[in-house]
């Protein structure tokens, strides 16, 4: 099962717009990324087998505000109408043509940041996805402001800057704690973002030059597939609010993701270790408890061969000791006169025995261990007696009418 990772386009989704996808098989790599227009993505995507799909919202259709939520607010079916007050005088569009989205997770204490953006452009791109047949997994952005850093201990995430081949050209982009700032890819723009020391530099091949420019050597190569690719793993939900993907493809969404921090983030990795270890441990714990079976087992195997050869000197070779074990005590009574369990006036005996002496049958015919008694009438509770009688005498009853058929220690 694939994952198809779509960028939407700035403009409406419609059957000649450009959109750029990704297809991966895991959810962690890259196995396919292209460009193609709407109309011949979703056969694609089909043929690929990508059966869930994760939009990413492209950086410059999102703003970013901070919001401090009163006390118990976030699970209040008011909070829309709440931030909407509280980000009325902050945005140029009216609030209600925007559609909003609470940070995933929300944090403990202190502010909160929304993401905002238009909602008929994201309910027009979701609607034709939908009707392409594809069913929409997860809706995250393609940048969000970074708030802290998992495994770090609640430290603050480092500021990443990101140099960008944008529809209206290059531009930077910078993530930090304090929000995503956008401005065009100059020099002038990063002297007045003031940049930190140990701000990680990111840069599309297409720009790459122009960044090194402007920032040295000290950046890293990273493509809009390779981008996308993170967006999708990480831990925003836009699809809040009325915007609402498939009940399946969000749970799978939450556990691609939960099982990537458990396999990947560095706070989970004492856990990884413990987990392998236990692991390792019951291994060895079946392999060791196997080991001791196994040599009890040939144990027990030598002392009845010990016993066979002891008890009957003329075996030599011990193949089935059991078998052969029985076989040499039939083999001593034969030879003494006496009546076997399997002999026929032996269970003759036992049968009528079991059956309290009924009336003699019409008929008797025994062949190597099996009596079968024609005309032995008995009442169904009395077949019943009969039969439980014998087995515990190691013969198995079959009845049929008034025949009976009688084998010694074989199953009917």
């Amino acid at each position: 099962m694939s994952t198809l990772i779509l960028t939407l386009p700035d403009q409406a989704l419609k059957p000649s717009a450009s959109v750029d996808y990704v297809i991966s098989r895991d959810g962690q790599s890259l196995d396919t990324q292209s460009s193609a227009p709407w109309s011949l993505l979703p056969a694609s995507a089909r043929a690929a087998q990508a059966t869930h799909v994760i939009l990413v919202v492209p950086v410059q259709r999102l703003s970013w505000h901070q919001v401090q939520l009163p006390q118990g607010l976030a699970r209040s079916p008011r909070l829309r109408l709440a931030l909407e007050g509280m980000l009325e005088e902050h945005v140029l569009d009216d609030v209600s043509d925007l559609h909003l989205a609470l940070q995933t997770p929300l944090p403990a204490q202190g502010p909160a940041w929304v993401a905002a953006c238009d909602k008929a452009w994201l309910l027009g791109c979701i609607q034709e996805i939908e009707q392409a047949g594809l069913r929409i997994a997860a809706l995250v952005p393609e940048l969000a402001p970074q708030t802290f850093a998992p495994g770090a201990g609640g430290a603050q995430a480092p500021t990443l800057v990101y140099a960008l081949a944008g529809p209206q050209g290059p531009q930077l982009v910078s993530s930090s704690s304090q929000g995503l700032i956008r401005w065009p890819l100059q020099a002038s723009a990063v002297a007045l973002l003031k940049l930190p020391d140990n701000a990680l530099v990111f840069a599309e091949p297409a720009v790459a030059a122009q960044a090194e420019q402007i920032f040295g050597s000290q950046l890293v190569l990273q493509t809009a597939a390779q981008r996308a690719l993170l967006a999708s793993q990480g831990p925003w939900d836009l699809a809040q609010f009325g915007i609402v993907t498939s009940r399946g493809g969000r749970g799978f969404k939450r556990l691609s993701h939960a099982a990537q921090q458990l396999f990947s983030a560095p706070r989970w990795r004492l856990l990884r270790f413990s987990l392998w270890t236990l692991l390792l441990v019951h291994l060895i714990g079946l392999n060791l408890y196997a080991y001791q079976q196994q040599a009890a087992l040939n144990q027990q195997k030598q002392a009845m061969q010990a016993v066979l050869k002891s008890t009957f000197s003329s075996v030599q070779v011990v193949v089935d000791a059991p078998v052969q074990m029985q076989r040499e005590v039939e083999r001593l009574r034969q030879s003494s006169g006496q009546l076997s369990d399997a002999d026929a006036q032996a269970m003759l005996s036992a049968l009528m025995q079991a059956a309290h002496y009924p009336p003699p049958p019409q008929a008797i015919d025994y062949q190597a261990g099996e009596l079968k008694v024609t005309g032995l009438v008995l009442a169904e509770l009395a077949k019943s007696d009969l039969t439980r009688s014998l087995q515990a005498r190691g013969y198995q009853l079959q009845t049929q009418g008034d025949v009976v058929l009688m084998r010694w220690g074989a199953k009917p």
